[in-house]
C-alpha cells in the first residue's frame, strides 16, 4: 500500500514540475541578421511551444564551414541552419540538408510563400523562404546635389565622374562604398549589360572586349583612385558600416537597406538616402534566404515547429522592421506596404523588371564564389592588372567545372 501511495505522490510531484524543464530544445545556425530580432516573440513562441531555441550567431563563411567539419563526421553542427544563397552549392550538394518533403505532406507550405522554387532542387524541398531580396544601389540624394547633380547616374562612367567631382570638391572623401568582393563585380558587369554565363555555364565574361572586363578595370580604379575606402580594404568595415557611419554617397546595398539608410539612431546619412536603378543596362540578381533542417537532427518534429514560426507574418514582420530584409509572404509584404513601411517602392518596382539571375544553381557556386572575392582581394592590394585577373577567374570557374560535373 505505502509503495502505491508512493508512486501516486511522485506522478503527482512530476506533474507539478514545470513543463519547461521538459521542454525540447534546438540549435539554431545562423549569421548574425538571421537570429530572431523581437526577443519577446521569440520567447513568447518557446513558452507557448515548450522548445527552447539556443541560438549560435556566427560569420557566414563560419557556417558553412562549420557545417563541411561536421558532414566528415556524420554529425549535425546545429538543428536548424539558416540558408543564405550559396547553401546549394555549399550544404546541399555535400548532402547535409534534410528534405522537407515528408513534413510539408503533414503541413503544406502556403502560396504566399514566394521563392520556394529556388530551394527545391531535384524534387526536394530543402529550406522554407524567409525572405526575398534584390541587389540594389541607394545614394545620398543631398550630397549629389551638392556636387551640382539633381538625377543619379545613368551609367557608370557618369557614376565614377560623379565620384570624383564629390571628391574633389572635398564633399566626400570616399564617394562609393562597394566591397572588395565577388558581388561588387557582378553587380558592375550585370548592370553594364553582361549576362557573364551562356549556355552549359560556358564564362562569357572571359570573352574578349567582353562589359565583365570593362566592369573589372573600373571597379579596381574605384580602389586606386581611393573613391573607395581603404577601410573597405583592410576588412575593418564593410560597405554598409561605412556608408552609415557617414561616408560614401553610392551604396552598394539590397532591397531594403534604405529602411536602415534613413534611420537616424542608425545612419548619419539619414534622411537623404534612396533607391536608384542601377546604371546602364540596369540588370541584377537576386539573393534569396531560406531556413532548413540539418540532414542528422535529432529534433525534427520540434525544428519544423521552429520553422514553421520563424517564417510566419509576425517574425518576418519584425525581420523587415529590424534589418530592412524584404519579407518572402506577398501578404506581408502587402501589409507593410499598406502601413507605409516599404520605402522607395516605384524604384524598387522598376529595379525587379531588371533582373538576370546567376547560375547557383552549379554545385561548384559555392566555392567559385569565395576564389573571385580572393582574386579581387588581391588585385586591388597589388594592382594587378584587370584582364589577368578576369582570366585567372575564368581558369577557376572551368577548373571547377570539370572537377564537379
Amino acid at each position: 500500500m505505502r509503495s502505491i501511495k508512493n508512486t501516486l505522490v511522485s506522478i503527482l510531484l512530476m506533474a507539478l514540475i514545470p513543463a519547461a524543464l521538459h521542454a525540447e530544445k534546438i540549435t539554431f545556425l545562423t549569421p548574425s541578421w538571421g537570429a530572431p530580432p523581437d526577443k519577446a516573440l521569440l520567447e513568447s513562441f518557446q513558452k507557448e511551444s515548450g522548445i527552447t531555441v539556443e541560438i549560435q550567431s556566427v560569420q557566414n563563411k563560419d557556417l558553412f564551414s562549420r557545417t563541411q567539419i561536421a558532414a566528415a563526421t556524420g554529425q549535425s553542427p546545429a538543428d536548424v541552419i539558416f540558408l543564405t544563397q550559396e547553401a546549394p552549392s555549399n550544404l546541399v550538394a555535400i548532402d547535409m540538408m534534410r528534405s522537407l518533403n515528408d513534413l510539408q505532406v503533414k503541413d503544406p507550405l502556403e502560396n504566399d510563400l514566394t521563392g520556394q522554387e529556388f530551394w527545391n532542387i531535384g524534387g526536394e524541398q530543402f529550406g522554407v523562404p524567409v525572405y526575398a531580396q534584390l541587389v540594389m544601389m541607394d545614394y545620398n540624394t543631398d550630397r549629389l546635389k551638392q556636387a551640382g547633380f539633381n538625377t543619379p547616374p545613368s551609367s557608370w562612367s557618369e557614376l565614377k565622374s560623379m565620384a570624383e567631382k564629390l571628391k574633389s570638391s572635398g564633399i566626400d572623401k570616399h564617394p562609393i562604398a562597394m566591397k572588395s568582393s565577388d558581388w561588387s563585380w557582378y553587380l558592375m558587369a550585370l548592370s553594364m549589360g553582361d549576362p557573364m554565363f551562356g549556355n552549359d555555364f560556358k564564362p562569357i565574361f572571359a570573352n574578349k572586349g567582353s562589359k565583365s572586363r570593362v566592369a573589372m578595370k573600373m571597379l579596381l580604379e574605384f580602389f586606386s583612385e581611393e573613391l573607395i575606402s581603404p577601410e573597405i580594404v583592410a576588412g575593418t568595415v564593410n560597405q554598409h558600416s561605412i556608408f552609415w557611419s557617414g561616408t560614401g554617397t553610392f551604396h552598394q546595398g539590397w532591397q531594403g537597406s534604405i529602411r536602415i539608410g534613413n534611420n537616424a539612431k542608425k545612419s548619419k546619412q539619414a534622411p537623404h538616402v534612396a533607391y536608384m536603378v542601377l546604371p546602364g543596362v540596369g540588370n541584377t540578381w537576386s539573393f534569396p534566404a531560406a531556413i532548413g533542417i540539418a540532414k542528422y537532427s535529432k529534433n525534427v518534429e520540434a525544428s519544423w515547429k521552429f520553422i514553421r514560426w520563424y517564417t510566419g507574418k509576425a517574425n518576418q514582420k519584425s525581420i523587415y522592421k529590424a534589418f530592412g530584409l524584404y519579407p518572402s509572404r506577398s501578404s506581408v509584404a502587402a501589409e507593410l506596404n499598406d502601413e507605409g513601411l516599404v520605402d522607395g517602392y516605384s524604384q524598387i518596382l522598376a529595379q525587379s523588371k531588371k533582373v538576370n539571375e546567376l547560375p547557383r544553381q552549379a554545385l561548384w557556386w559555392g566555392p567559385f564564389t569565395a576564389k573571385v572575392s580572393e582574386q579581387i582581394l588581391t588585385a586591388v592590394q597589388t594592382g594587378a592588372d584587370s584582364d589577368k585577373t578576369v582570366d585567372k577567374i575564368a581558369a577557376i570557374w572551368n577548373e571547377l567545372k570539370s572537377e564537379y560535373e
